[in-house]
């Protein structure tokens, strides 16, 4: 116990007397092994890592002979997880002992005796009440059974030891302070002074001269030195000041002085001083600092011309220009304001505007007033404000914060404009937009149901025709023959008729805005196979439509009924315009991001001066007079082409032919 007794003698002086905590950790490990009979002395610390609590094996000495395991990764890195009971116990400050084979825990005993412990004993260290680790005692040599009071009294030594380590980290946190202190008073450029009234000795420090344009070994440390460099005009107040203070006649010690630099200019500085009081309440030392504010000042004198310049123009500007505190309540006005809402300046200056806005508008324009505070961005609004005549005038109003020179916000200031002529206009737009609407919908209702009813006696005349040509049968056939070309001619002009009809009530659609659009999967091909097979598969002069294709092929989505009126019309002209002539050419072309499609005809073509017309409705080329036709094809294709986010171009050479070039998506 002897022994014991001395190894923790000598551990706690190392502890106390080492600077270095690491050379206080290790020498208190070594004289606690060499002076009580064991083989191993160690320190584990705590350490979180991805936020789970592990230990690591920081120190260690060892007996003759016993293996080292200092820097081991087999004892560095586990969590408490991995040795259940023992976080539970040490968490607790108790000390944890035994024998290692009987130990319950497979993994502990492993690893213990993977060293050749045989006996163990752990106690805990708390640095400022947290679990920093703990200290271990290993015997390799017998079973041993620790005594209560060795267990205590290494304990203790741990105990010793969580206090070296908040000694140290006390130390280095006022170390720290002290570091950021002087870094700050340094980096600040401040100056700092102490008089120490009872032997009237001034010491000045830091940036004191340094702020006057001096060296530190160029003026002397007393009182006249502070006295001698002050401007004339600021003598009395500043020595009334320290008086007022120091008899207790004023609780604080502060102001702004002019000193006199170097140069013979004077600069602005802002003082402030605490004094030490002895037992008695009697002052004793007044320690204080100097800012020079120069540039503050110079600041605030521009501001003072700004604001002057700002005062002139708001005074001779036609917009209402006025400040507000952060209330809304009147600051200043322009002298605008006569003209524009009939107040004079001082009518509203500490008024509140809101008892002067139409009650209509009062919410909305709070919401405005309360979003600028928050959000501190430029806001525009316009209201309704009661001029002194009780009528309204409309206002449009930009409103901005005004901020002082730490960017704190101290006002609003707003520019605000009569606009009611401008409302005025917009009201009398809508009522001109709701009569065109209006008006769209009667024609578009008027186009649908003209269609319709045309459509009725349109069929009745062809199915008459039909009947007549049956009943002509039973005729001579000079006869037969003069009224079969009478009857041919009406059903050509119906279908020409109908045709028309159809083609108005799709551009009726598409004006009144009921198109719908649906978007399917489309096999082009497929789409163009079964469109020319269905109409256009027997021509009576036995003519063909060609369909070609190019590049690998993709299915699309589009509309195939929208697709279905765009290439019905297309295709159809390139037969109608092209009689006599050869096929027309249906050329599909598959590009990486679009494909395009191109209608070809080899007929009649248009006057070079008459295609850019060839898109507008109801126009016909001069050189169709003769060919049947209702001059909405084209404008119908267009309009679909671009429904369904493409282009379409043309292109024609008269007496050549006609390529119409269509650009579209895969996917719509």
């Amino acid at each position: 116990m002897i022994d014991l007794l001395t190894g923790i003698s000598k551990a706690n002086n190392h502890l106390l007397k080492e600077p270095l905590i690491a050379d206080a950790f290790q020498l208190c490990i070594t004289a606690l092994g060499s002076h009580i009979s064991i083989d191993r002395c160690y320190i584990f610390k705590n350490q979180i890592d991805d936020g789970v609590l592990k230990l690591y094996y920081e120190y260690e000495w060892c007996n003759e002979g016993v293996i080292a395991y200092l820097g081991s990764p087999e004892l560095n890195g586990y969590s408490y997880d991995a040795f259940p009971g023992l976080y539970e116990e040490l968490i607790q400050n108790n000390p944890l002992y035994g024998i290692v084979k009987e130990s319950p825990n497979e993994f502990f005993r492993e690893i213990m005796e993977m060293q050749g412990i045989k006996a163990y004993l752990f106690t805990p260290i708390f640095s400022n009440d947290e679990f920093w680790g703990w200290i271990g005692f290993d015997d390799c040599q017998t079973e041993r059974v620790w005594k209560k009071e060795e267990v205590q009294a290494l304990h203790s030594v741990a105990n010793n030891i969580g206090i070296r380590l908040n000694q140290d980290r006390t130390q280095q946190n006022l170390l720290n302070t002290l570091n950021e202190l002087d870094m700050y008073i340094k980096s600040s450029k401040q100056a700092k002074w102490e008089w120490d009234l009872t032997t009237n000795e001034v010491y000045y420090t830091y940036n004191w001269f340094g702020m006057l344009g001096y060296t530190n070994d160029e003026l002397e440390h007393n009182y006249y030195t502070w006295r001698n460099n002050l401007h004339p005009d600021d003598i009395e107040t500043a020595e009334k000041n320290i008086n007022l203070y120091l008899n207790g006649l004023s609780d604080k010690y502060e102001g702004v002085i002019r000193m006199k630099h170097k140069n013979g200019k004077y600069i602005w500085i802002k003082y402030s001083g605490m004094a030490i009081l002895d037992e008695n309440g009697k002052p004793i030392k007044l320690l204080g600092t100097h800012i020079d504010i120069s540039e503050i000042k110079d600041k605030e004198k521009q501001l003072e011309i700004s604001e002057e310049k700002f005062r002139f123009i708001a005074d001779n500007t036609t917009d209402l220009i006025c400040q507000h505190d952060i209330n809304g309540i009147f600051t200043y006005v322009s002298n605008s304001s006569k003209e524009i809402i009939g107040y004079a300046p001082d009518d509203l200056i500490g008024q509140n505007p809101y008892e002067l806005i139409h009650p209509d508008d009062v919410l909305e324009l709070r919401k405005r007033h309360q979003a600028i505070l928050i959000d501190q961005k430029l806001n525009i609004s316009t209201f309704r404000f009661r001029k002194k005549d009780k009528t309204y005038v409309w206002l449009e109003i930009v409103s901005k914060l005004i901020t002082d020179t730490e960017d704190q916000i101290i006002g609003i200031q707003t520019s605000s404009r009569d606009i009611s002529g401008r409302i005025k206009a917009e009201e009398e737009m809508k009522l001109a937009l709701q009569k065109e609407r209006e008006l769209n919908e009667l024609k578009s209702g008027f186009v649908t149901m003209a269609s319709h009813q045309f459509r009725t006696p349109l069929t009745v005349i062809y199915s008459n025709i039909e009947l007549l040509n049956y009943k002509i049968s039973l005729l001579s056939p000079s006869l037969k023959k003069d009224i079969k070309v009478i009857s041919n001619r009406v059903m050509s002009e119906i279908d020409r008729m109908t045709e028309l009809m159809n083609n108005i009530l799709i551009f009726g659609k598409y004006e009144s805005g009921n198109l719908k659009v649906e978007i399917q999967e489309v096999c082009l091909i497929s789409f163009f196979e079964k469109i020319i097979e269905t109409y256009f598969n027997h021509e009576f002069d036995g003519r063909k439509v060609i369909l070609e294709t190019f590049g690998k092929i993709r299915k699309v989505k589009s509309d195939e009924s929208l697709l279905t009126h765009i290439f019905n019309n297309l295709i159809s002209n390139s037969l109608k315009y092209s009689k006599n002539k050869a096929n027309p050419l249906v050329k599909i072309v598959y590009y990486a991001d679009h494909f395009k499609v191109e209608v070809i005809d080899f007929g009649i073509g248009i006057p070079e001066e008459e295609i850019k017309h060839m898109f507008q409705s109801f126009f016909r080329a001069s050189n169709t007079s003769n060919i049947k036709g209702s001059g909405l094809g084209l404008i119908i294709a267009k309009q679909f082409t671009e429904l369904l986010n493409g282009t379409i171009s043309l292109s024609s050479e008269e007496g050549k032919g006609t390529v119409v070039t269509l650009i579209f998506p895969y996917e719509n």
